[in-house]
């Protein structure tokens, strides 16, 4: 009962992938929660970004999915959905996965307050990610790192099955899937930026309250009556500014682009010194014929912008000369951007 389409909004949508992305990166606001556990009784942090929309308005908190969002909801709700019924949405949950250091351990889906047999759908945008899923004889408790209690239920008769998942890929996990099956997305050295949207529909119930308190909680505040949150732009300030993204490690899964990057910057830097030296060339020979005086430049600097994303990335490294620019253009084009 897990399904995967890959490229989903690349054959079903009028918006790209990477216009979903830049969407949600400019308007979301993203927590780093933080909560006492109940079981083992010590200080947790959320291993990723994380913010949550949604849930049924009649309880408290509630923060409606936001009209920049809706409209993906309803594609996917349209697009699971047979005999013209869409597959109903009703709870948002997003995950930033910053880089490689961010996770998500171990753990089922399933609730009571979801259904016996929920329909998860999983939306990637940016960077490739692994998710791995493993059978369990027995989903709870489904915190890694407990004892023999969580090892034990592992079925290791089973195979662990791992799935790259790539910018616009959606998952869906349906039927049994939440009662049988752990799933998480682990560390990964050299990872970019991915977005993960989740969509999930609260059932109405003696339970649905409870449990869109605990999703509010473990997604938005924690035990924080008044967290912060933060935009994109912010996050990429607190860990240190955009070229932190290529550190030594993954400098060495990128020779080839690095390589690559340092032939670039010399041909530039052979392509400035040939066109300095042709300028020089008919300065004097216009010097010589009379046509300009000794204090003329013999030309007009063009101070316009440039347009082509090679002449920026160029002119941005001729002024920004603390930026070490191999690793600059070892950068894919949307972060240089």
């Amino acid at each position: 009962d897990v399904l995967i389409e890959r490229k989903f909004l690349k054959t079903t949508s009028c918006c790209s992938p990477q216009d979903w992305y830049q969407t949600i990166i400019a308007n979301a606001r993203w927590y780093r929660v933080k909560y006492k556990s109940q079981r083992f009784g010590t200080e947790c942090e959320t291993p990723c970004w994380t913010c949550f929309y949604g849930g049924r308005k009649e309880y408290q908190p509630y923060t409606p999915v936001p009209s920049w969002l809706q409209p993906l909801a309803d594609q996917v709700s349209s697009h699971l959905g047979s005999d013209g019924e869409p597959v109903p949405f009703n709870a948002m949950l997003l995950r930033l996965y910053f880089d490689g250091t961010d996770e998500i351990a171990w753990h089922t889906d399933g609730r009571t307050f979801l259904g016996d047999t929920p329909t998860i759908a999983s939306l990637s945008l940016g960077a490739k990610a692994t998710f791995q899923m493993r059978r369990m004889h027995n989903v709870w408790p489904s915190v890694d790192g407990g004892g023999s209690c969580c090892t034990s239920a592992v079925d290791t008769s089973t195979p662990q099955h791992d799935f790259v998942l790539g910018d616009g890929d959606l998952l869906v996990m349906k039927g049994m899937t939440q009662k049988y099956w752990h799933h998480r997305v682990p560390k990964q050295k050299g990872r970019k930026p991915r977005l993960n949207i989740n969509f999930r529909y609260i059932l109405q119930g003696p339970d649905a309250e409870r449990g869109q308190k605990t999703y509010y909680k473990y997604m938005v505040h924690g035990d924080d009556k008044s967290p912060p949150s933060y935009k994109y732009r912010d996050i990429v300030n607190r860990r240190g500014g955009i070229l932190k993204f290529t550190t030594a490690a993954t400098t060495a899964t990128n020779q080839l682009s690095l390589k690559s990057s340092r032939s670039q910057l010399r041909h530039w830097k052979e392509s400035s010194k040939n066109e300095e030296s042709k300028s020089r060339e008919v300065i004097r020979g216009e010097r010589k014929k009379g046509k300009l005086d000794s204090h003329s430049y013999g030309h007009q600097p063009n101070t316009a912008f440039p347009n082509n994303l090679e002449d920026r990335v160029k002119a941005y490294l001729e002024s920004e000369t603390d930026v070490d620019a191999p690793t600059f253009l070892a950068l894919p084009c949307t972060l240089q951007e």
